[in-house]
């Protein structure tokens, strides 16, 4: 072998070497969960506690009903890659925490995997979420009568 070959190798194996030794970066992540419930009623509301969804409420999809009520709220703090789950008054979500994308400067990015179960075990929501670090995200699903069951969700 000529002596490049022994210097390619050689990078080879101490660029390989630095990067298995190099520390895995593994931040949990706190998430704030608040329920909903939304109908449609002659007297729209939002609840005094919901202030801070109000804009994100009266925009489509949840523009068809006008009436929001927090039902409850909690918290979970995420590891990478780790369930954490919540009990609901409507179920029980799951959210993984996937990924977290530092952006040079601006807020991290966060890809996760959310899931909801209703109050039978069935699950009525499963999906993958890529939203800022302190962005609220909503999801929600339809009930009978003309109502909705909203999650929103804060992850920092």
């Amino acid at each position: 072998m000529s002596s490049i070959s022994h210097r390619v190798i050689a990078v080879l194996v101490f660029g390989l070497a630095a990067v298995a030794a190099a520390p895995i970066a593994r931040a949990d992540v706190a998430c704030s969960i608040v329920e909903i419930e939304a109908t449609v009623t002659d007297r729209p509301s939002v609840d005094p506690d919901l202030k801070a969804l109000e804009r994100k409420l009266k925009k489509p999809p949840f523009s068809s009903w006008n009436a929001f009520k927090r039902l409850g709220a909690t918290s979970l703090t995420l590891a990478p890659a780790k369930v954490g789950e919540a009990q609901l008054v409507h179920g029980k979500l799951g959210v993984m925490l996937r990924d977290v994308s530092e952006r040079g400067g601006k807020r991290p990015r966060l890809a996760m995997a959310v899931t909801l179960d209703d109050a039978a075990g069935r699950r009525v929501v499963d999906t993958k979420i890529n939203v800022d670090a302190g962005d609220w995200f909503m999801l929600g699903r339809s009930l009978p009568g003309n109502k909705g069951h909203l999650i929103a969700l804060n992850c920092k």
